[in-house]
């Protein structure tokens, strides 16, 4: 089955700590419902080098999806993207021949 990536570009800080729990949960029920090689990889001590302007990535996902339309309607059901100042990337991985 191909396999998708999913970075967590941006996003903003939750206003209280009831709406970040409440934002974590549902975060988690997401994941918990994935196929994935890589449920979850947060990144920290990020740094950008060129001149690019570019949104930090915070982090990552691995999912095994039958199909590019597929893995983008599961992206989409991400509790990350309500977020403000949220993005995030799909792209699928490539088989490397050997």
């Amino acid at each position: 089955m191909p396999q998708f990536i999913l970075t967590y570009e941006g996003g903003s800080q939750p206003k209280t700590p009831e709406e970040g729990k409440a934002h974590m949960e549902r975060y988690m029920q997401w994941i918990g419902s994935l196929d994935a090689v890589v449920a979850q990889q947060p990144l920290k001590g990020t740094e950008v080098l060129g001149d690019k302007d570019i949104t930090t990535m915070m982090g990552y996902s691995i999912i095994n999806a039958p199909d590019m339309d597929a893995a983008r309607e599961i992206a989409k059901a991400c509790p990350f993207l309500e977020m403000d100042n949220s993005a995030m990337q799909l792209s699928e991985l490539a088989q490397m021949p050997g």
